[in-house]
């Protein structure tokens, strides 16, 4: 979410804020059961690798993404698993929006998911939702159920704006200048472009586009093809990547396919969105536990608050540290990824290390000597903050609306929730979301 910096400063100034609501669940293990039953199993996290950077490296020189053999790819999804019992999924005190859930003492422990030369951290949300919960503005789009999120952040679309859109050809495969006209991102989600989605995401037509890429391999050249009722045109820019454009009754779009994936960049939010079961999703790239469904021109925050990620990345003897006033918490940034991971100084440790963020420009803390909490703000290379507690809790106060009250039971609300349109119970009032990821 967009902030400036004054409601950055504002808020470091502000009284405490409200303390986050206890979180009885416990940490994905045995929890004691009644009557002599047996504690039920652990479930695990989703591990999410972040050794190479997302595809393109946005606005970095990272190299371009290498050509796929003729072969259809399997991405990669993380599959969901909820670690709180069903008993308490629908059922839970009031969240303030955009209050993540997450404390050290129920959180998984990333140490058992490090290798020789890996580290591993957990990693927070800042849209957490009840466990399972498909929110009721995706229902209303017809989704009956989220992707799972992508694993490898390699499989990821990230390139910037320079690299994300090409020069569209002005004549057809009839050297007859084209008259189709291009769907516009606000149309996006209709049936035009929908249709024809599930049409070319058929395993055929996967092993088709692979084929393609390996042998039509001259940059800048337009290469088309017929099929039945339309045209489409596949193109190589100069950094190697493959776009297809579609042309449907008159109209047209492009889109790319990558890894599997196929995937369309909304220019107006510089975001890649990948095609999945008859939506457009987009996981966020600064924040790969993240993920939001696209609805012309919203995006609908769709993380669950017990959904648990841990990501995992190679070894970094050389990074960058920023210590808080106090020296009771560091934070390390990644040079390149700038991926930042939070610390408790302590010995042993409180918790074990938290993920905050990737793209870090630069890192701030508050000063705790006036008797005020710890807060941790983030700078972004996309001009956004971030911030954070002292145990790596997102602050991403969101605008509060009945959706979000109707979660624990999806039937009418949370005893206690406040007002629907009413600003979070901390009275701590939300800045303007120009990413609509509230959804309204």
């Amino acid at each position: 979410m967009k902030r400036t910096t004054a409601w950055v400063m504002a808020l470091l100034l502000a009284p405490n804020l409200a303390a986050l609501g206890e979180n009885n669940r416990d940490s994905g293990g045995a929890r004691a059961g009644g009557g002599g039953r047996s504690a039920p199993a652990a479930r695990q996290p989703v591990v999410i690798n972040m050794s190479r950077p997302s595809s393109g490296g946005h606005n970095r020189n990272f190299p371009s993404q290498v050509s796929q053999p003729a072969a259809r790819v399997q991405p990669s999804y993380g599959r969901l698993q909820w670690s709180a019992p069903a008993s308490q999924s629908k059922a839970q005190a009031y969240i303030p929006a955009g209050r993540n859930l997450f404390t050290p003492a129920n959180r998984p422990n990333p140490a058992a998911y490090a290798t020789s030369g890996q580290r591993a951290a957990v990693a927070t949300h800042h849209h957490p939702y009840t466990p399972g919960y498909v929110r009721k503005k995706l229902q209303k789009i017809g989704v009956s159920q989220e992707p799972a999120l992508i694993t490898d952040r390699a499989q990821m679309i990230n390139t910037s704006r320079q690299n994300s859109t090409i020069r569209f050809p002005a004549k057809g495969p009839d050297h007859n200048p084209l008259s189709a006209v291009a769907i516009s991102r606000d149309h996006f989600s209709d049936p035009l472009v929908s249709g024809h989605m599930a049409l070319v995401d058929s395993p055929e037509w996967h092993d088709r586009v692979a084929a393609f890429d390996a042998s039509e391999n001259r940059p800048g050249h337009y290469y088309w093809h017929a099929d039945n009722g339309f045209n489409y045109c596949h193109y190589l820019d100069n950094w190697g990547y493959h776009w297809w454009g579609w042309y449907v009754g008159g109209q047209f779009f492009w889109n790319r396919y990558f890894e599997g994936r196929w995937w369309w960049y909304d220019s107006d939010f510089d975001r890649w969105c990948f095609w999945n079961d008859g939506f457009w999703w987009w996981q966020d790239p600064y924040h790969v536990a993240d993920l939001y469904c696209y609805d012309d021109g919203n995006y609908i925050p769709c993380n669950s608050a017990d959904d648990q990620v841990v990501v995992t990345a190679e070894n970094v003897p050389n990074m960058n540290v920023y210590a808080s006033p106090d020296g009771t918490r560091q934070v390390k940034v990644v040079p390149g990824t700038e991926d930042a991971f939070l610390y408790d100084t302590a010995n042993p440790p409180s918790f074990q290390p938290v993920y905050l963020a990737s793209g870090v420009e630069s890192v701030s803390f508050s000063d705790p000597n006036s008797g005020r909490p710890l807060e941790i703000v983030l700078k972004l290379n996309d001009g956004s903050f971030d911030m954070f507690d002292a145990n790596g809790n997102s602050y991403s106060p969101g605008n509060y609306d009945e959706d979000e009250a109707a979660q624990a039971g999806q039937d009418g609300g949370t005893p206690g929730a406040p007002p629907a349109g009413s600003n979070p119970p901390d009275g701590t009032a939300a800045p303007p979301a120009p990413d609509n990821s509230s959804g309204t």
